[in-house]
C-alpha cells in the first residue's frame, strides 16, 4: 500500500471525525496529514512510529498527534484484527479567529506539544477513553462540548511523554513511500543481518546518501533505529517466554551477547536480566 497524504471524510452535519475504524480500515501505512488526530487502539498491538520515535502499542494506548507529523502503527500480526477509535480535526475546525481568544491559552500550548507526538497514561488516559467513547453516542452541540472537554483535560494533564523530535515532518508522497519501504524491511529482517547496502537498493539510493538521508529525516543513525527494534523485541520475549538471556540475544537479532547487553542498556536502563527478573516479579 503507497503512503500517501491521508484525508478522513467529513459529515455534512460535523466539524470533525470520531469515528472506528477496524480491519481492513485501520490499515494505513507511514503517513500524515494536516488535522490533529487523537488515536486510542482498541483491538491489537505492534509498533507505533512517530516522528522519529519508535515503541510498542497494545491496547488502551491512547496518542495525539500533530499536524503534518508522520506516523505509522503496524500491527505485530498482519493476520491480526486491528481497531482503534479516532477523532480528527482541523486547526480551524471551530473558525479561524476561535485560537485567539484568552481562553486558548493552555489548549494552543497543547497544539504546540502535539506536533512531537504525545503518549497519554495514567487517570488521564482513562479518562479521555470514556469521553471518546461517550463521543459516539452523540450528535450535534453534545459532540462538540464533548470534544472541547478532552482538549481541556489534555491540555491541563501532565501525564504524557513526547515522543519525537520537534522538528520531523511529513514530506512528498515519494519521500512517504520511501520510508514506508524501509520500515516493513527492517521489521521483515531484523532477526538477520541487516546490511546498509541491501536497505539502500531497497530506497533506490547509493550507500552514502541512504546514510545521509535517514539521519535527515530520523534524527538518528540507521543502526540505532535497528537496534532499537531489536530490542522492543527482545524485551517481548523476556516478559513473555521463559527463554534464556542468551537465546533471547539471538532470537533478537544481535550475534554478540556483549554488545546486546550494552545495546539493551542504552535503551531501556538495566541489564536483560534485571528486566526479565523485574517482568516476572
Amino acid at each position: 500500500m503507497k503512503a500517501h497524504v491521508q484525508k478522513l471524510p467529513l459529515s455534512e452535519y460535523s466539524s470533525f471525525v470520531a469515528d472506528k475504524f477496524i480491519t481492513p480500515y485501520f490499515e494505513t501505512p507511514w503517513h500524515y496529514h494536516s488535522e490533529y488526530e487523537l488515536v486510542l487502539i482498541l483491538i491489537g498491538k505492534g509498533k507505533r512510529f512517530v516522528g522519529n520515535h519508535v515503541s510498542d502499542y497494545n491496547e488502551g494506548n491512547l496518542t495525539f498527534l500533530g499536524p503534518d507529523l508522520p506516523h505509522l502503527f503496524r500491527k505485530e500480526d498482519e493476520q491480526a484484527q486491528g481497531g482503534a477509535l479516532v477523532i480528527h480535526f482541523d486547526e480551524h475546525f471551530l473558525g479561524s479567529s476561535f485560537r485567539l481568544i484568552p481562553e486558548m491559552q493552555k489548549i494552543n500550548l497543547l497544539f504546540q506539544r502535539s506536533r512531537m507526538g504525545m503518549h497519554l497514561t495514567g487517570t488521564c488516559r482513562k479518562v479521555i477513553a470514556e469521553k471518546m467513547h461517550e463521543m459516539l453516542e452523540l450528535q450535534g452541540m453534545e459532540r462538540l462540548v464533548c470534544l472541547l472537554s478532552v482538549l481541556n483535560i489534555l491540555a491541563d494533564t501532565d501525564e504524557y511523554e513526547l515522543l519525537s523530535s520537534p522538528d520531523i515532518t511529513g514530506q512528498n508522497t515519494k519521500d512517504n513511500d520511501r520510508l514506508n519501504k524501509v520500515f516493513d524491511y527492517v521489521m521483515t529482517h531484523f532477526k538477520e543481518e541487516i546490511q546498509l547496502e541491501e536497505v539502500a537498493e531497497v530506497a533506490n539510493m547509493s550507500y552514502s546518501g541512504f546514510c545521509r538521508y535517514f539521519k535527515n529525516r530520523t534524527k538518528k543513525n540507521f543502526s540505532h533505529f535497528v537496534n532499537e527494534i531489536r530490542i522492543g523485541y527482545a524485551c517481548k520475549l523476556l516478559m513473555e517466554s521463559e527463554a534464556s538471556v542468551s537465546n533471547v540475544c539471538f532470537e533478537s537479532g544481535f550475534n554478540n551477547l556483549t554488545n546486546f547487553n550494552d545495546q539493551f542498556k542504552k535503551v531501556v536502563k538495566c541489564t536483560p536480566y534485571q528486566f526479565k527478573l523485574q517482568s516476572k516479579a
